[in-house]
């Protein structure tokens, strides 16, 4: 595959019938499902693709995008003109070293899966004079080569959560099971619904529910996601791009 921008892929142009189609799905799944939220927002997954992603998307009329590697958002960012008028989430994994950059270059972080790197965030958001949102990754499957919160982690973090004064907490974001076993996926999404619920009953902001993807966003919107995180359907396959 040719690459572009930095080595970032040159692929990645915004499908537009793939995005209608999309959105139709989501509507629906939204209309069907028991628990589903009155409102799903879709977050645009423009990982390992250039800015163009992003600007196609921006032009189609999307204005919240999801991407997971702090350097490579670093690079890109600068050339997508309408950075202000877009929301960018950091969705995938966040290492120490990476606090700060990551506080000055996204929006919501979704990935903080230790109370140490929530702490590392409070202390340097404060340094930044800012209060940074975050959302809380779960760690449903039991599996330790997973990051995330065990299901029984939150409640016991809920006086240092409220004590902390440059981090809001949004809501929670979990990664489903690798399955297409529909009952275990809606068993999954059901759990962080529930923990997402317990979480606003001590932080009332803690209102984002962000699971479901390509794969899965439909049971996961049943189940109550606010946000989904889609990327694949939308601007295509994506090169494997090495660690940071």
């Amino acid at each position: 595959m040719a690459t572009g921008f930095n080595g970032i892929s040159a692929q990645g142009t915004l499908n537009a019938g793939q995005l209608k189609a999309l959105l139709a799905k989501i509507e629906s799944a939204r209309k069907r499902g028991r628990h589903s939220a009155e409102q799903v927002n879709l977050v645009a997954v423009t990982k390992a693709f250039g800015p163009e992603a992003l600007i196609s998307g921006f032009a189609a009329g999307l204005r919240l995008f999801g991407e997971s590697r702090v350097q490579e958002s670093a690079t890109k960012l600068p050339s997508f003109p309408q950075r202000k008028e877009s929301t960018i989430h950091l969705i995938g994994h966040l290492q120490s070293n990476k606090v700060k950059q990551a506080i000055q270059l996204y929006d919501t972080i979704e990935s903080v899966d230790s109370l140490k790197l929530l702490r590392r965030i409070d202390s340097l958001s404060g340094q930044l004079h800012k209060v940074m949102p975050v959302y809380l990754q779960l760690n449903l499957t039991g599996d330790a080569g997973r990051f995330g919160f065990a299901p029984s982690e939150p409640a016991k973090m809920f006086p240092e959560l409220s004590a902390m004064s440059h981090v809001t907490i949004s809501g929670v974001m979990m990664v489903a099971p690798h399955t297409q076993d529909e009952a275990i996926l809606r068993n999954s999404f059901s759990a962080a619904r529930e923990i997402r619920d317990a979480l606003m009953k001590t932080l009332p902001g803690c209102r984002a529910l962000s699971m479901g993807m390509s794969g899965d966003f439909e049971i996961a919107i049943e189940e109550g996601a606010t946000h989904v995180r889609v990327g694949r359907l939308l601007f295509g396959s994506r090169p494997d791009l090495p660690a940071e």
